[in-house]
């Protein structure tokens, strides 16, 4: 339990020392390592080689925040001395990540559900992402304040400031290399009082307004979203999609009701319960460079549109053969399906089958609706069906519920002896 209770405290040290001076406690996705790299390239002071006087630095750091609380929250109150701790792994584009900390003590605190302090004493930080990153990090006293809040009343935000007392050394070497047009930012402090602040913003938020979670939809369906971004982002590249679809459906920005709007033809996925998701993109500029932060919200729906099927009649009852292809024709649109396949019976929509199949073996019968116990509600013996108010009222039962339009064929007979 003690050693536990030191590595937890050592994982702890890292997360308020090196992580809070270099910012990389926003980066709970290495992956996104180069993007950030990038964003202090462009944010990182200039002074001169040494400074030897109190200085700060403040940098601003767009993600979403919310993934820290739940590590913060596993540590209500640590205390943990002589620690030291090293550690090795590789980003998903292969540079060494390298961490070596010491610490004499550390003490952290959770004061409320939004606000957080931390002090380290006799710290020792070297921190490096291959040639991307490389900081180190010395002082006699760390305090550290963290808090939690939104900005503009909707964009989570997290606060974190550090406090450096004592034979401070910091060098920080910034390369955004492979970016082209950026140049190298190096940094270096050494004095007796250092001040670090970083402000994590969510720069993008969306929600999906239309449908809702768990509703049922068929036919064609409007998807609205409402994005917000922050002031210094434009909104791009609002799409939406459903589990097994082929193509995203891009959205338009309809500033009468504030949304971003899309129409999806639901019978061209599969009936059943599907993810619908919505994703949005905001883009900012800086030092010449583009920046695209992503959001995107997730509902299940359910998928209940009328399906074509196509049976062959035998002695014991209709067997189901598949791929049957049936043509359709809506005003001046032809298209054909393969049964089995969704559609939706618009009125005047036309479906043609085949009269012969399997090289004439078989022959059409008719087009049939079945209600839940097999009861014939509607047929057409006609090869081709025109959907009406009748046939479109027999394809959904009293409670909207989908029903199968029936394709039925019947075996030919042989031609008699000579």
């Amino acid at each position: 339990m003690k050693y536990k209770r030191i590595l937890v405290g050592s994982l702890l040290c890292i997360m308020l020392s090196s992580m809070i001076l270099i910012g990389a406690w926003a980066l709970f996705r290495i992956s996104m390592a180069y993007n950030y790299a990038v964003q202090y390239a462009a944010a990182a002071p200039a002074p001169p080689p040494t400074v030897t006087s109190s200085t700060n630095m403040s940098v601003l750091i767009y993600a979403d925040p919310e993934g820290g609380r739940q590590a913060l929250n596993l540590f209500q109150y640590v205390t943990a001395q002589n620690i030291e701790w090293r550690g090795t792994s590789t980003d998903p584009q292969g540079n060494p990540i390298n961490i070596n900390v010491k610490m004499t003590s550390v003490n952290f605190e959770k004061l409320d559900e939004n606000n957080y302090r931390g002090n380290v004493k006799g710290l020792v930080v070297r921190f490096s992402i291959g040639d991307l990153i490389n900081v180190f990090v010395k002082a006699d006293n760390v305090n550290v304040s963290m808090a939690f809040w939104n900005y503009m009343d909707t964009f989570p935000a997290f606060n974190a400031t550090g406090l450096l007392t004592g034979n401070v050394e910091v060098r920080l070497s910034i390369a955004v290399l492979p970016f082209m047009g950026l140049e190298q930012a190096l940094y270096e402090y050494a004095g007796d009082q250092f001040s670090i602040s970083y402000c994590i913003i969510k720069p993008i938020d969306v929600t999906i307004e239309k449908p809702s979670n768990g509703e049922k939809v068929n036919g064609d369906v409007k998807i609205q979203a409402l994005v917000k971004a922050v002031p210094a982002l434009t909104v791009d590249n609002v799409h939406c999609w459903v589990d097994g679809m082929e193509r995203p459906v891009q959205m338009q920005y309809n500033p009468t009701s504030g949304l971003w709007e899309g129409v999806w033809q639901t019978y061209n996925v599969g009936n059943g319960w599907r993810g619908l998701n919505v994703r949005a993109e905001g883009v900012e500029w800086k030092s010449g460079q583009q920046f695209r932060y992503s959001d995107q919200d997730r509902i299940d729906v359910e998928i209940d549109n009328p399906w074509v099927s196509s049976y062959v009649r035998r002695d014991w009852g209709l067997e189901w053969f598949g791929d049957l292809k049936v043509n359709l024709v809506c005003d001046s649109a032809s298209w054909m399906r393969g049964t089995t396949f969704n559609f939706w019976p618009s009125i005047g929509l036309s479906l043609t089958a085949p009269e012969y199949y399997w090289d004439g073996n078989i022959r059409f019968t008719c087009w049939r609706i079945d209600d839940k116990f097999g009861t014939p509600l509607y047929e057409s013996y006609n090869p081709t069906l025109t959907i009406d108010e009748a046939v479109f009222s027999a394809l959904f039962d009293g409670e909207g519920r989908a029903r199968e339009l029936k394709c039925i064929y019947e075996q030919v007979p042989p031609p008699p002896p000579p």
